[in-house]
């Protein structure tokens, strides 16, 4: 069952910046881009690194354990390199919110 969790407040995530939050057993990458907020599993499916440490280029987040890329908007692998061992290397994402200045995370 999904539910929405208070995650940050909104000035607290800077432009194109990435903070992450713990929920339960799950870390989450929060990524503001064009004011919008975007969340996502903060580990790369490939060898589980922390996404947290990736560089953002353009919706495009790079691992950067083996510089795989993920747009943040869907999760979807878009660049794997020449690392492809895995069938469908995709990064879970959540929706957000955000509300009177807090942004919030459907987990």
């Amino acid at each position: 069952m999904s539910e929405w969790v208070f995650a940050i407040k909104e000035d607290d995530l800077k432009e194109e910046k990435i903070k992450v939050i713990k929920s339960g057993n799950k870390q989450i990458a929060l990524i503001k881009k064009d004011n919008k907020v975007y969340a996502l599993l903060n580990e790369c499916p490939h060898e589980g690194c922390p996404l947290k440490n990736g560089t953002l280029e353009d919706y495009t987040l790079k691992c950067a354990c083996h510089n795989w890329g993920f747009d943040i908007r869907t999760g979807e692998n878009v660049d794997t390199g020449e690392y492809i061992d895995i069938d469908d290397p995709k990064v879970e994402v959540f929706e957000t919110q955000i509300e009177d200045g807090n942004i919030s995370v459907l987990i």
